[in-house]
């Protein structure tokens, strides 16, 4: 390790061999940090409970991390075993309508809102700042992240802030805290009161907030906004090095990542039916995949529809390396947000990977949500709201009718670059120097 390169500390739940979208942030962050001159120093559990693994993203961590994983304890398996279903932790405190009439589902929602605050890893917080207090003594970096949710990683942070009040914190807010939509469903006016002072101390005593869209802030509740620093997330140029164009020879909407109930596009699937029902081209030609967790729900609403029934793969879970290979193959790339307050601010993952590969993307969102700006804003397709039914219908057309013609995207490559992960490191890197050479702002 270069002995001159600066230290970061980076508090997360999600590191490889964890999968999904929650580890590539911090992950694709470490793995150009050393190149900016900073050495990453990753705590992460040692045995941490999640379902999706992706030994593939192993070989993003530089040689010079420095891995530091302790052990966690999670209350996921004694849910599994009062539930006799191994796969439990998906809907652990994230019920459905459906699950919501199941009492034994009700009362984990119960125990997920009002007992395990903020969350199930909530039990890893006193360990660790213990552990890392006295980690920092011998050990000293020059800046600390926590990156949430888990939003248990911010109580981490907070903890070591308050024995050590020169250490330089950074909080990296990746979703809602006290008023995220789908943790809420159960929560006792105590509870959301708990999450909610939780929050603001985090907010108040962290030197920077980074927000990951430019309306993160409004769902979160005041802090000083000289604080905030808005890095999204990225692509990362090395994932398509190898990627070349492929033309299936189909008009394939492919969408990637968690389908649940509070993003069921009823009138997507509504007109899709009807323009295979109406256009025998169309019919023809078209086909849908969903790759990734698609609840139970989703699938019974299009099993509705005769005509699109029959046109849908559904995947299940893919490496990351996979999901690449896939979408790729599609003619559209389909974003759906959560149909609910929050998703004004919601900048998915996916978006930015959908950049990279150059396909038209079809949002569907709120009108004036970042996602629909930033799809305006890139030129890299088109957007409709979970509303509108007519609009929908002429946008696929649209859609269908370029890949008929292969015309070009004409997307702006501008815009794009900007989101290139190495970029976003630089970014990161800047705000660090910047907390560490300006004079603090935290309380």
């Amino acid at each position: 390790m270069d002995g001159s390169a600066k230290k970061v500390l980076i508090i997360t739940y999600y590191w490889p061999p964890s999968g999904g979208s929650g580890v590539q942030r911090w992950l694709k962050f470490s793995k150009y940090l050393p190149s900016f001159g900073w050495t990453p120093i990753i705590y992460t559990p040692e045995d941490p409970d999640f379902g999706i693994k992706d030994p593939t993203l192993l070989k993003d961590i530089p040689k010079e991390a420095i891995e530091i994983k302790r052990p966690i304890w999670e209350p996921y398996a004694i849910y599994r075993t009062l539930t006799g279903n191994k796969d439990a932790k998906a809907n652990f405190g994230a019920a459905t309508p459906k699950e919501g009439g199941n009492l034994m589902s009700k009362f984990a929602g119960w125990v997920r809102g009002n007992v395990f605050i903020p969350d199930p890893r909530v039990f890893w917080q006193k360990p660790s700042i213990q552990f890392l207090s006295e980690y920092l003594q011998e050990n000293p970096v020059d800046v600390v992240i926590t990156t949430g949710p888990p939003h248990s990683m911010h109580l981490i942070g907070l903890g070591l802030k308050k024995r050590f009040p020169k250490l330089i914190w950074m909080a990296d807010m990746r979703d809602p805290w006290s008023t995220f939509d789908l943790h809420n469903t159960f929560m006792s006016r105590a509870a959301k009161a708990k999450n909610a002072r939780f929050e603001k101390e985090v907010l108040d005593h962290a030197d920077r907030v980074i927000m990951v869209s430019p309306s993160s802030h409004e769902e979160f509740q005041s802090f000083d906004r000289n604080k905030e620093v808005l890095i999204t997330n990225g692509f990362d140029e090395d994932d398509f090095d190898s990627v070349r164009p492929v033309h299936s020879g189909k008009f394939s909407i492919y969408h990637s990542g968690l389908l649940n109930f509070i993003r069921n596009p009823e009138n997507f699937w509504k007109v899709l039916d009807k323009l295979c029902k109406e256009n025998q081209d169309f019919n023809q030609d078209f086909e849908l995949h969903l790759i990734g967790a698609v609840d139970s729900l989703i699938m019974e609403a299009i099993s509705k529809y005769d005509f699109l029934k029959k046109k849908v793969t559904e995947r299940g879970w893919l490496q990351h390396n996979e999901i690449i290979e896939e979408n790729n193959k599609a003619s559209v790339l389909m974003l759906v947000v959560n149909n609910s307050r929050n998703a004004e601010a919601q900048l998915p993952g996916k978006f930015f990977e959908y950049l990279a590969l150059g396909k038209p993307i079809l949002g569907i969102c709120p009108d004036d949500a970042d996602i629909s700006k930033a799809i305006q804003k890139t030129k890299t397709g088109f957007t409709c709201n979970f509303e509108e039914e007519g609009s929908l219908e002429k946008i696929i057309l649209t859609l269908y009718k370029n890949w008929k013609e292969k015309s070009p995207l004409n997307s702006d490559d501008n815009e794009i670059r900007a989101f290139e992960r190495k970029t976003l490191t630089k970014k990161l890197v800047q705000t660090m120097d910047d907390c560490l050479f300006s004079p603090p702002i935290a309380k």
